[in-house]
């Protein structure tokens, strides 16, 4: 990604990684949000010496990776 499509990556999977995005001051969760995706990467991941060297290209590339989190919805 570019940098300005990467911060709004990050944004996004740091969204849907959060389970809830009530207010702080709030006592109790009122939001209903559930935990969408798992980051798996913590920080960005950059390419290689030696990938750069084979491929000049990539030397701008960065990886983030998520896991979606399946919810099953029991059956009535």
């Amino acid at each position: 990604y570019h940098s300005l499509e990467d911060r709004i990556v990050k944004e996004f999977l740091r969204y849907k990684a959060l389970d809830c995005v009530c207010p702080p001051d709030f006592p109790q969760c009122v939001c209903d949000k559930v935990q969408e995706v798992e980051i798996l990467t913590r920080r960005v991941v950059r390419p290689s010496i030696q990938e750069v060297a084979a491929n000049p290209r990539s030397r701008s590339a960065r990886l983030r990776a998520a896991e979606k989190i399946v919810q099953y919805q029991g059956i009535v």
